[in-house]
């Protein structure tokens, strides 16, 4: 049997097994030359077998939350029914960045996982540090001795904020050289 008929055979097999549950039975013929064809037409002045079809497997959907159901009446808007929570793991609030040169990671829990398109961005005192990201961690470097506050924005893929965490602030100790 060639490629092209073995595909040919598999092909008709899957439209067979598609339309089963409308043509309840399914023909099977062999011409003269070896040749097999399925068919949901009784073939006539040809020897066929009836060939026995199980039904097709079917499960229930499945509900997404945030994802509006087939027998949900009124449009609903789907990113007000999703629960954000965005957080900033390390360092804790109110925590303070040991003596050096002022660096530090920041990281970032955010739920549900980010989606298609959609990023973070870390502000250090209400500038961003990098631009949109995928990845939950920063290593920030060089940070100015003080007071610093930290907040992570979430992006759609449009770059519109979705959620922001809340506002967490880091004290940076550093040495002060004197000339």
């Amino acid at each position: 049997m060639s490629k092209a008929m073995l595909k040919r055979l598999i092909a008709v097999l899957f439209m067979a097994a598609a339309t089963a549950a409308a043509a309840q039975s399914v023909y099977r013929v062999v011409d003269e030359e070896g040749n097999v064809t399925f068919t949901d037409t009784p073939p006539s002045g040809a020897v066929a077998e009836v060939q026995p079809l199980n039904a097709p497997n079917t499960t229930p959907a499945i509900s997404i939350p945030g994802q509006p159901s087939d027998d949900d009446t009124a449009p609903q808007n789907t990113d007000a029914m999703v629960e954000y929570d965005t957080r900033i793991t390390s360092p804790a609030d109110q925590s303070t960045i040991p003596m050096g040169p002022g660096n530090f990671v920041v990281q970032v829990a955010v739920r549900p996982g980010l989606g298609t398109g959609e990023q973070l961005v870390l502000t250090l005192d209400g500038e961003p540090v990098s631009a949109p990201q995928r990845t939950a961690s920063w290593q920030l470097i060089n940070v100015f001795r003080g007071e610093h506050r930290l907040q992570v924005l979430r992006l759609d893929a449009n770059g519109a904020r979705q959620h922001a965490s809340a506002e967490q602030v880091v004290y940076v100790m550093r040495p002060i050289v004197r000339k």
